[in-house]
């Protein structure tokens, strides 16, 4: 038995010796890798949770994403991006939509989501490199840090803007403000001209402005239109003196005229947008730019009349300034598993790349080399320079805030009074 073990031994050694040269030949030319395998991507489920991108083409907001998870699962293949709309309109303060196992594994955020600062995103910095950060224009990224860690990947910035019913402007032969900016008493003007009532035994009521207030930034435009601001020179959080006062005063003079549809006060945003595109009772609407895209769906479709985009009215700062979340991205949040996490990370990044799509859902691009074609985007563009980031962790008192300039409208309260409730709010 052990003369044919021996035969087979020896004849397994005289193949390896004349073998081992031909490999050795093929490895020295590059025909075979003798090199470590490296590690395999992650292959498995990643849950994406997003607001709806609305366009021309496309009233149902998803179409963006769709086709982004489409091509990123062709060149990822066994990556399986599961999505979920967000219909839930307290997603950036209910910190409770991303606790447990149900978590989504990335998330929408702004520069003033709470996510950012209650340690629930993983930092990212060690994915963006230097020619990354040169390639966004300035302070973008800003808005995402926190402790000098940036939690967030931008896909476009926006602001809240003015949208004009031309119509409405011409029936009463007002002229659209030129170059998309007017002065406040200008404004006033306006407004008190564009707020009537038509017929004799049923009244109809025609308004200047609407705007959501409650969950917005809509009011900052007003409030800031003297110069103040939201941080003083110190860097201290606060909102008073001579300058907001009188912000504060020019928004009670609005209130007093009746030039504000009483929608505005409520609590149910589809009354106010109603009202601008449907009832076609207020001539300018204060919402957020990216809604812009689903208006221009509407005149396409024959659904609304000719609109235009203007500036807030300037003050005596002489320039449009507000307050906005700006600038709209994405964050993953806390991960155990690292290949998890760096596919979640190659993912977001291939949202945002494509600049180029940006403007067609409403958003100005965050990078320095993409130009804007559309020029009503043009005038959101010149907006949104002049729009300020909030303070962190500011969503949460912006919301008080506007409950209590609401409730101070309603209920005649001078200027101090209704500053006076702000003040202890931010304190």
């Amino acid at each position: 038995m052990k003369k044919p073990f021996t035969l087979f031994l020896i004849l397994l050694i005289i193949m390896f010796l004349l073998s081992w040269p031909y490999y050795m030949y093929l490895h020295e030319t590059g025909k075979i890798d003798f090199s470590p395998i490296e590690e395999e991507d992650y292959r498995g489920i990643i849950t994406f949770w997003d607001f709806p991108h609305w366009s021309t083409d496309d009233p149902t907001g998803y179409n963006f994403i769709k086709k982004k998870i489409q091509d990123f699962e062709y060149l990822h293949p066994g990556v399986i991006i599961e999505f979920e709309p967000i219909k839930n309109s307290n997603f950036y303060y209910d910190l409770n939509d991303i606790i447990g196992d149900g978590k989504p594994d990335i998330i929408p955020i702004t520069s003033d989501s709470p996510f950012i600062y209650n340690d629930k995103l993983e930092p990212l910095d060690k994915y963006l490199d230097k020619s990354y950060k040169n390639s966004l224009k300035e302070n973008v990224l800003n808005g995402f840090m926190y402790n000098k860690s940036i939690y967030g990947i931008p896909l476009g910035m926006y602001t809240s803007v003015l949208y004009i019913n031309n119509d409405l402007f011409s029936k009463k032969e007002i002229e659209v403000p030129q170059d998309s900016e007017w002065t406040y008493d200008e404004f006033l003007e306006d407004m008190t001209k564009l707020t009537y009532q038509t017929g004799k035994k049923e009244k109809k009521s025609y308004y200047g402005l609407s705007m959501y207030i409650e969950g917005s930034y809509n009011l900052w435009g007003i409030l800031m239109s003297d110069g103040a601001n939201i941080v003083n020179d110190e860097g201290v959080v606060s909102f008073k003196g001579p300058q907001a006062e009188s912000g504060l005063k020019k928004l009670i003079e609005l209130s007093e005229r009746g030039v504000i549809d009483p929608v505005s006060y409520g609590d149910d945003y589809n009354k106010v947008w109603d009202s601008f595109t449907v009832l076609k009772e207020s001539a300018v609407l204060i919402d957020e730019s990216y809604k812009i895209q689903y208006l221009k769906y509407l005149q396409n479709k024959n659904k609304l009349f000719d609109f235009d985009v203007a500036l807030y009215p300037e003050g005596d700062s002489d320039v449009p300034l507000t307050l906005s979340p700006k600038v709209y991205g994405y964050g993953v949040t806390k991960q155990s598993d690292k290949k998890k996490l760096e596919m979640a990370y190659k993912f977001v990044k291939f949202i945002t790349d494509s600049q180029e799509s940006v403007e067609k859902i409403g958003y100005i691009p965050v990078k320095k080399s993409i130009a804007l074609n559309d020029e009503l985007m043009k005038k959101i563009d010149k907006a949104v320079k002049y729009t300020d980031y909030p303070p962190p962790n500011w969503h949460g008192k912006n919301v008080k805030i506007n409950k209590a300039i609401i409730d101070g409208l309603i209920n005649k309260e001078n200027e101090k009074m209704i500053l006076n409730k702000i003040e202890k709010i931010i304190n």
